[in-house]
């Protein structure tokens, strides 16, 4: 197995870091779906706990391609059988891959650790994406009958109003692992990460649906903060400051008692940094307060000064132990 194989088996095993994904991305971008076959066919094989998809799943994704594009019936049966073929869990992955292997328009942007980068859509939505995150989106979408992008990671979006000719609304479908989004004009934050997406609304309304069944979740109104897990269980609760949610994409941290264990998440998920607590005791102090996005030596600074902890660095991990 060449490199590029063992790249994307290590991707389908959720195993791939930041950089060799893009490797991936080049080197996929300039081949043709066609040799990836036999690899395809090999790696679901070893996928752990394949179980076979229903056909309403399958239909479901391969209409969500064949729509963006023209595809001969060779091509056509080609992708039917990967679908039927893959696991479930697989077929998320594979929708990502076929976009990259048969479309030449797919857009996709990618942010490192500790990046964030304001992006503009086709049909002039905005959409600020959050550190170590994904958005992917054909470049029709702005005269797609119904917009979409794809999610992985976290992203807060400003969606603008649209109508068709027919002076009706177009809707955009934000799709995450866990619920697909339906908006039409509105502003809320997405976050899917370790099985969960939470989205929280800001304005607007917004409507959360099963991406296996097109069944209503949830109708959310402001002010709301709704989280979908993998069995597709909703919790949904008040939040005062939708805004301190987002307050990233101002450069700015925000916790609102929040215990550190949740804050090693974060800053594992959107900065590579990793926490460890010399106890379970101070994995369990809950902290208030900000700090600059881009200078995350300020809340480590907060925190010791706060708990009368010591901090100490080794490369990319810090230990915290309670002060002598």
């Amino acid at each position: 197995m060449d490199h590029s194989q063992k790249l994307l088996q290590k991707y389908l095993n959720g195993r791939c870091t930041p950089e060799e994904k893009k490797q991936l991305y080049n080197h996929l971008s300039q081949n043709r779906a066609e040799e990836y076959d036999e690899v395809f066919q090999q790696l679901w094989t070893e996928v752990a706990e394949a179980s076979q998809p229903s056909p309403a799943v399958s239909d479901r994704m391969y209409q969500a391609i064949a729509k963006k594009g023209q595809i001969n019936s060779e091509k056509s049966l080609r992708i039917r059988s990967w679908l039927m073929a893959a696991s479930l869990s697989g077929l998320t992955i594979l929708l990502g891959f076929l976009y990259y292997f048969i479309y030449d328009t797919t857009k996709v942007h990618q942010t490192q650790f500790s990046e964030v980068k304001t992006l503009e859509l086709p049909d002039g939505s905005t959409v600020h994406l959050n550190a170590n995150s994904q958005l992917s989106y054909s470049s029709s979408l702005a005269t797609d009958q119904i917009r979409e992008v794809w999610l992985t990671g976290e992203a807060y979006f400003e969606i603008t109003h649209q109508k068709t000719t027919a002076d009706q609304p177009v809707k955009l479908v934000v799709h995450t692992n866990q619920v697909d989004i339906e908006v039409l004009g509105t502003a809320f934050n997405v976050k899917d990460r370790r099985g969960i997406t939470q989205v929280v609304l800001d304005e607007g309304k917004v409507r959360l649906t099963s991406p296996e069944t097109n069944a209503e979740l949830l109708a959310m109104a402001p002010g709301e903060s709704a989280k979908v897990d993998q069995q597709q269980s909703v919790s949904i609760q008040k939040v005062i400051e939708p805004a301190q949610i987002s307050s990233w994409k101002e450069n700015e941290l925000y916790f609102n008692d929040q215990p550190l264990y949740e804050i090693q998440e974060i800053l594992a998920d959107s900065y590579g940094v990793e926490l460890q607590f010399a106890s379970q005791e101070l994995s369990q102090l809950r902290f208030t307060g900000s700090t600059p996005a881009d200078d995350l030596s300020v809340l480590f600074t907060t925190l010791e000064k706060s708990f009368l902890l010591n901090i100490s660095q080794d490369g990319n991990q810090y230990i915290i132990q309670q002060s002598p």
